[in-house]
């Protein structure tokens, strides 16, 4: 059996870190049964989720939980695409989770606007000591997001950033149903948890018009909710 130790839904998507979803997606488009659980992050091996537990062992990184699924399972999502094709996936993974990641985790954690909805999302059951646990996390993703370099810049200057990545994935998903082309294919379980997450949550940041502004993004969203996650279909947008 395979189990994928993951936060749980909030904010309207199937799990609110784009690691996550990235994960859930990969096992949903190849087709492989999971037993989704909501996990404890202080017991993940790594401090972090999600976890995949499979042959009994536990993955504590959703990046070689897909290559040991690769192994058990083969890889049929590479199927047709050449090595150009996969190199540049490969670039784009590494573009969203790198930089686009470390924008949307201030914004959600940091930015005053939005720090209380997360407290209350996820600490608010736990009274006092759940606000000084959140403290804490917000002092760790301030090192954390300080160190990365994102944070050294203004809001403004982020919100500029960002909106180049919207333009650039509007610009490589095209005229194509998916960013794996017509079918989707490994990358779609990335580029999806980020559209997913800069789509749907009620979150007071600049990204969320500019990505709901892009007709072919919110297509992209809604087709893949669609065909992977009919249960969230209420978070399609017209």
């Amino acid at each position: 059996m395979i189990v994928l130790q993951k936060f749980g839904p909030q904010f309207g998507v199937p799990d609110p870190s784009p690691f996550v979803l990235k994960l859930e997606t990969y096992l949903r488009l190849a087709n492989i049964e999971y037993t989704p659980v909501n996990a404890d992050l202080r017991k993940a091996p790594k401090g972090k989720l999600p976890c995949l537990e499979i042959d009994g062992k536990v993955i504590p990184d959703s990046y070689f939980a897909i290559q040991l699924l690769k192994e058990k399972f083969g890889d049929p999502l590479a199927s047709g695409l050449t090595d150009l094709q996969l190199a540049q996936h490969h670039m784009l993974r590494i573009g969203l989770e790198n930089h686009t990641y470390f924008i949307l985790l201030p914004y959600r954690w940091l930015h005053p606007n939005n720090a209380p909805t997360m407290q209350k999302a996820f600490f608010g059951k736990m009274g006092l000591p759940g606000k000084l646990i959140f403290k804490i996390v917000q002092r760790d993703i301030r090192r954390t997001v300080h160190g990365q370099g994102m944070l050294r810049h203004s809001w403004e200057e982020i919100d500029s950033m960002i909106a180049v990545d919207i333009k650039a994935l509007e610009t490589l998903l095209a005229d194509q149903p998916f960013f794996g082309g017509d079918e989707p294919k490994e990358i779609d379980a990335t580029t999806f948890s980020y559209a997913a997450n800069m789509l749907v949550p009620e979150m007071d940041a600049p990204f969320r018009k500019l990505a709901r502004a892009s007709r072919p993004l919110v297509d992209y969203h809604n087709r893949m909710t669609t065909r992977l996650f009919p249960d969230y279909k209420e978070t399609m947008i017209i």
